[in-house]
């Protein structure tokens, strides 16, 4: 059931899941979590919805009550890239999953596994803006 006094906040999002200029609506506010025998934290909570509906709900939380809603939401999509990285390395290189027998071969395999795909993406990108560029020079 939603509030009518809850007033969502419009607002463009620059990159959101791959869309451009995304409009979303953001509500925020400040909440108390509680753990059994911990002391209570206190946190900024981000709700984001579509207007279109064309995804679900998120909600974000946030330690940091000094940080406004917005900022709450670039971090979590700066985060989402190095999540989805870090996926594909996983799924593409074995980390994680060594295949090789020996702990020996996984010590020495593990370390470059991620350098060397760092360096191959920022290959394939650096390649993908020069083939853009030239291709905008010929029009």
């Amino acid at each position: 059931m939603e509030d009518p006094k809850s007033k969502w906040q419009t607002t463009t999002i620059d990159q959101w899941y791959g869309q451009k200029n995304e409009k979303v609506e953001l509500l925020s506010g400040i909440s108390i979590r509680y753990k059994s025998r911990m002391p209570p934290v206190p946190n900024r909570w981000v709700l984001i919805r579509d207007p279109q509906g064309q995804f679900n709900t998120v909600a974000l939380l946030c330690t940091d009550l000094e940080i406004d809603a917005l900022e709450i939401v670039r971090f979590f999509i700066q985060r989402w890239t190095v999540e989805v990285t870090f996926e594909e390395v996983r799924k593409h290189l074995g980390v994680e999953s060594q295949r090789q027998w020996f702990d020996l071969a996984i010590a020495r395999s593990t370390p470059i596994l991620l350098p060397l795909f760092s360096s191959v993406t920022l290959w394939a990108d650096q390649s993908d803006q020069e083939e853009s560029l030239k291709r905008n020079e010929m029009k």
